[in-house]
């Protein structure tokens, strides 16, 4: 009894510090990190190679998979961008276990991992050093996995003569059935692949299990660990479903194919290295894990846009396109969550742009792709959106800058879009002198919302800054020359009055616009 106790306390430290070491690393890699991984990802290749890169980093697969649903989601990253991340991170994921294998077993660090606690501890109490925290949680964790290892492999050892597993022969399609439903069971419960990974490690080097039962295991782990996007997924925009359960079904197919390709791999090595599966057959089937994931890779790769288009018919947009980005969950990631409000306040800017170029032009709003109350319901999200960001993270770790100009193109929008509401077109329509200006404006309007939905640098020069100065400074002299076309008696009271409430509206949609401009240059840098 005593030695399954240690096993399940040894099991319950691994955890403990897969967690806490997780935590210190994502800390240590920072907004940096999170925002290359968003760059990075311009082909299925360089996806993988950063998905892989990220994962061996912060040391859980499922944060990476958590944060490309939340780029995707959010609309910085297209989904079959995301794809490669999702391939990457299944190699990536496969460090831990060579971790365990290469250092866990051949040197004994359970009691080198008590000191290690302590430096950790000294590090974690400098407070004012997030950085030297940052580094203590990580060795913290480090340590306390290295000592859950030392605890399992002594306790799993101890109770090795009455835990029989024979029943469960790998070398029949049942007994590798059952071995992977065991290992995927134990990573839902567990939410870590990883920690199954090194569960049926430490059981093959203590003898509990053999080698083929432990590679039936991995490929369970494998699947299991699709449990945490797929649960990501509830409440998710169409964005964060797609890329949530394409991980799920491509870790099902490369399940699928280690299982079947399991047989030849250990004939292999039972023809050409029996002394590997001998003496180090937790090589082996780490090795197992990372070739199945990279010949995954190597096949999946190729067909990757074919993989996408399969995905998005399965789970076609549904949402409201100026809103769909603003996905609660991104809430997490204060840097996904900031680009979600920036991708839904350049959908609404561009939105009620266009709207504006179009009144100006011809007045007919029903060629606008939204109308004025549909922007609007879409600005009122995004305000709360950003609300809840400044409320969910610690202002350290927010852009307060690109926060505030959001805040303010979302505010201008809202301005803007009420302006067109409340038109005043057909008070210039028949005005010479607001003609041309209103042709201006409305191209304008047109090449600004063009810019700003295609996300690239405005390079309109010289913009609406010179439009909108000059009819605040021309004000005046508007003003006079309306007036002395009513003295003339060539306009009446009341046209009068809707002229110079028509020149007072044209002069506030070019105000609101130049503003909306001038914060996303502020916000491009």
């Amino acid at each position: 009894m005593e030695a399954l106790f240690q096993a399940i306390g040894g099991f319950g430290l691994f955890l403990f510090g897969m967690g806490i070491m997780t935590s210190g690393l994502k800390n240590l890699a920072g907004k940096r990190l999170v925002q290359w991984l968003g760059r990075a990802t311009r082909t299925p290749l360089s996806g993988s190679i950063t998905g892989a890169t990220f994962t061996a980093i912060v040391q859980s697969s499922s944060a990476t998979t958590v944060v490309a649903m939340g780029f995707v989601g959010a609309g910085l990253i297209t989904f079959s961008q995301s794809l490669g991340i999702l391939f990457g991170a299944n190699i990536g994921t496969t460090v831990t276990g060579w971790i365990v294998a290469v250092v866990g077993f051949k040197l004994k660090l359970g009691t080198a991992a008590l000191p290690l606690l302590l430096i950790a501890s000294f590090l974690y109490m400098a407070k004012k050093h997030p950085v030297l925290r940052g580094w203590g949680k990580a060795l913290a964790g480090f340590a306390l996995i290295f000592l859950g290892i030392s605890y399992l492999q002594t306790g799993l050892a101890g109770a090795r003569d009455w835990i029989d597993l024979s029943g469960f022969d790998a070398g029949s399609i049942r007994g590798r059935v059952i071995l992977l439903l065991l290992g995927a069971a134990l990573t839902l419960i567990t939410q870590s692949s990883s920690a199954t990974v090194a569960a049926a490690l430490t059981a093959l080097h203590t003898g509990v299990i053999d080698l083929p039962q432990a590679a039936a295991v991995i490929i369970g782990a494998d699947i299991g660990t699709t449990a945490t996007a797929a649960l990501a997924t509830i409440g998710g925009n169409t964005g964060s479903r797609r890329t949530g359960f394409a991980h799920v079904i491509y870790n099902l197919l490369t399940g699928i194919g280690a299982f079947l390709f399991l047989p030849l791999y250990l004939w292999l090595w039972k023809s050409y290295a029996p002394e590997m599966t001998e003496n180090s057959p937790e090589i082996v089937a780490v090795a197992f894990h990372t070739v199945f994931n990279f010949i995954g890779v190597v096949v999946a790769l190729p067909f990757t846009n074919q993989f996408a288009r399969f995905i998005e018919r399965l789970f076609p947009k549904r949402e409201d396109p100026l809103s769909a980005a603003l996905n609660p969950k991104l809430l997490a990631i204060p840097d996904a969550a900031i680009g979600a409000l920036e991708t839904s306040a350049r959908a609404v800017s561009s939105a009620a742009l266009q709207l504006a170029g179009i009144l100006l032009s011809d007045g007919n709003v029903r060629q606008a792709n939204h109308p004025p109350n549909e922007i609007l319901k879409a600005i009122s999200k995004a305000r709360a959106f950003a609300v809840s960001i400044g409320k969910s993270a610690n202002e350290e770790d927010l852009d307060l800058k690109t926060l505030f100009a959001l805040l303010h193109v979302i505010d201008h929008c809202e301005r803007l879009t009420e302006r067109l509401l409340d038109s005043r077109f057909d008070d210039l329509e028949h005005q010479e002198k607001f003609q041309e200006i209103s042709k201006r404006l409305a191209k304008l309007f047109t090449d600004l919302a063009t810019e700003i939905d295609a996300a690239q640098p405005i390079k309109m020069e010289p913009g609406l800054n010179s439009t909108a100065t000059e009819l605040e400074l021309d004000k005046n002299q508007i003003r006079s020359h309306l007036i002395s076309r009513a003295a003339k008696g060539e306009l009446t009271d009341d046209e009068l009055d809707q002229a110079l409430d028509g020149a007072r509206w044209l002069r506030r949609l070019a105000y609101h616009s130049w503003r909306i401009e001038a914060y996303w240059r502020e916000i491009q840098g």
